[in-house]
């Protein structure tokens, strides 16, 4: 549960006459992910990554658990629309859209799996009428992250209010209230302690804490705009809307990507009220939820007026959903062969990385740190603590080095006494701290 990653994604760069350096964020207990995020969905990754090691694994399996999301919706929009073809352009649409493929294309986020446990949970409950299948995935995505229980929290509101399931959607409300606040208030220690690197939490304009943070948005709610560029962010969300042609508006489940839209301006992160990478990820089956029933009003409006060339309009509508979104996607970047094919040294790399010592402690760049896993201690560049190892690769992402800076991170090492250089194979350079 080892997490070098989130101290300098809060913490304070410091650029410094080519050099790179980082002031720490001073929170308790950053060593692990439960400091920063409550995901208690990895363990149930646990026991299958113990017999597929290593990080490819994890993306295989993000990728399936999108794919596996389109089912729930096809069920969705076949309970709604009777024909077969509604449905099929709106999972071919759901799975070929722009912002769904960034977020599989970044890394690995555990909200990549909102979608298909949002859309189980609907279907279960809303068309099956299932509880227990219900709340299975309901617990499932509060799992997922501590933001996913605001989101779960109004979602059981609308369930009370619209689907009148006033029982369920009261013991969905009060559930996800109850995890929000033992994961923020109780569990996370990163939110019970004063943030210490200045501007550099991405909601400490709100405060230092949980509490001042409610009670500042409460008191002084002006304080949402003034760190988003909202022009920017106002072109980023039509980014996602405008190619749907604006048929989420057309139904009332639009108000369920009210809490994801908010929690995305109150961060000063571009990325996040951007919805950049996998940040889309919990806004996105709110928005297809909504595409459907949008869809099915505009249909009933149609009909309702019984002339036959609006239903022609209907169909017309369907057919540009469908060729905008597929001119629109990232699909036709992303498959090309040349994106999947291994660095011509990565076998050298791995067999770099088998020589090191498990007990040793390693520095690295981050994009060679989830391929060295179960090592004593593993440092992220420019942070080297007491690492014994230090593993460079020129020739990849050096974030979050600019090219001058790695490049005299580089020369310090080599000219210093405390490392020397013990392998070399064109870019990769492995150091070994001298006795």
């Amino acid at each position: 549960m080892s997490d070098p990653f989130h101290q300098f994604g809060l913490g304070k760069w410091i650029h410094d006459n080519g050099e790179l350096g980082f002031k720490p964020i001073k929170a308790k207990r950053w060593g692990t992910h439960f400091g920063v995020h409550f995901t208690p969905i990895i363990f149930f990754f646990i026991p299958v990554y113990l017999i597929f090691d290593g990080p490819l694994f994890l993306l295989y399996l993000q990728v399936i658990f999108v794919g596996l999301s389109a089912i729930p919706l096809y069920y969705i929009a076949k309970n709604i629309f009777k024909e077969k073809i509604t449905p099929f352009i709106i999972v071919i649409v759901y799975l070929f859209f722009r912002q769904l493929l960034l977020g599989l294309m970044h890394d690995i986020h555990m909200e990549m799996y909102f979608p298909l446990f949002l859309f189980s949970s609907y279907y279960f409950i809303a068309i099956k009428k299932r509880p227990f299948l219900f709340f299975s995935f309901i617990t499932l995505a509060l799992f997922i992250k501590e933001d996913i229980a605001m989101y779960i929290f109004f979602f059981g509101i609308f369930l009370f209010f619209k689907l009148k399931e006033k029982k369920y959607g009261f013991v969905t409300s009060i559930y996800s209230l109850l995890f929000f606040v033992l994961a923020m208030g109780i569990i996370i220690p990163f939110f019970r302690s004063q943030v210490g690197a200045e501007g550099s939490y991405v909601y400490d304009h709100f405060g230092g804490n949980l509490i001042q943070i409610i009670e500042n948005i409460l008191v002084h709610p002006g304080v949402l705009f003034e760190s988003v560029n909202m022009e920017f962010f106002l072109t980023k969300f039509s980014n996602i809307i405008l190619p749907l042609l604006l048929l989420p508006f057309f139904s009332i489940y639009i108000i369920l990507a009210f809490p994801p839209l908010f929690v995305a301006i109150m961060s000063k992160n571009p990325q996040h009220y951007s919805f950049g990478i996998h940040y889309s990820a919990t806004l996105l089956p709110f928005i297809f939820l909504s595409l459907t029933y949008g869809l099915k009003n505009v249909k009933d409006f149609f009909q309702k007026i019984k002339m036959g060339k609006f239903i022609k309009l209907f169909l017309v509508i369907l057919i540009l959903l469908l060729f905008i979104n597929l001119a629109n996607s990232n699909f036709w970047r992303i498959v090309k062969p040349s994106k999947y094919k291994a660095l011509k040294d990565y076998k050298h790399v791995a067999k770099i990385i088998d020589q090191i010592p498990r007990k040793a402690s390693v520095a690295a760049l981050s994009s060679l740190i989830p391929h060295i896993p179960k090592r004593k201690n593993i440092y992220m560049l420019p942070e080297t603590g007491e690492a014994e190892f230090i593993l460079v690769h020129s020739g990849i992402n050096l974030w979050p080095y600019k090219e001058e800076e790695f490049l005299n991170f580089l020369n310090r090492i080599e000219n210093e006494k405390r490392y020397s250089r013990i392998y070399q194979h064109g870019d990769v350079k492995l150091f070994k701290k001298r006795r």
